[in-house]
């Protein structure tokens, strides 16, 4: 996502619920680098951007270009309606050019949504981690079960107290209320898919 994009979408999410100062105040970061980020002028890490996104009570993925309007409920089993549906509005395909993206320059983070939104009960990302970046400032815990799967580099994941050493091909499923975060520890670029419902990146 363009740091424009990304200023536009921060704004839409936290106008009409708290001020710059406030957001700051509960993220811990200075109200002038949030005004510079909404301005599409400064240039936030991951990291802050976690901070931003749980200030506001959103998952980051809230974040995602495109993604602007209200938060919808993420509900943990299918709506009844989906019952009904034809096999024609069950069938979403997301082209790889059309990906929905999350892109941190400063760190070489990318984000990317594989699956169309968050309206469904299941999201898949993927996520190219540079070499010897870790979560473990700020780790994950939210609602559902967890699945990630290293297609390139090494990545060792942690979930409360256990550290999992994964290499390309290797896969791990966890709860994900517990805390969990990850270290890139491969010395290079390391790429993960993973799946999460219901849908709380």
């Amino acid at each position: 996502m363009r740091l424009l994009r990304l200023g536009q979408v921060l704004r839409a999410r936290r106008k009409g619920r708290m001020t710059v100062e406030e957001l700051a105040a509960r993220a811990g970061v200075s109200s002038g680098l949030i005004s510079q980020v909404e301005r599409g002028k400064g240039n936030p890490s991951f990291k802050t951007m976690q901070r931003l996104a749980a200030a506001l009570e959103l998952p980051i993925g809230a974040l995602f270009q495109d993604d602007v309007g209200p938060l919808p409920d993420l509900p943990s089993t299918a709506p009844a309606h989906l019952a009904v549906a034809t096999d024609l509005e069950r069938v979403a395909v997301v082209r790889r050019d059309a990906r929905k993206k999350l892109v941190f320059p400063k760190e070489s983070m990318v984000w990317e949504l594989l699956t169309p939104d968050l309206n469904r009960s299941l999201e898949m990302l993927r996520a190219i981690v540079p070499a010897d970046y870790d979560t473990s400032e700020m780790p994950f815990m939210h609602a559902g079960e967890e699945c990630v799967h290293v297609v390139r580099g090494t990545v060792e994941v942690h979930v409360g107290g256990r550290a999992i050493r994964l290499s390309a091909g290797d896969t791990i499923t966890y709860d994900a209320t517990v805390p969990h975060w990850w270290r890139n520890v491969g010395g290079s670029e390391a790429e993960v898919i993973s799946a999460c419902t219901p849908p709380s990146f």
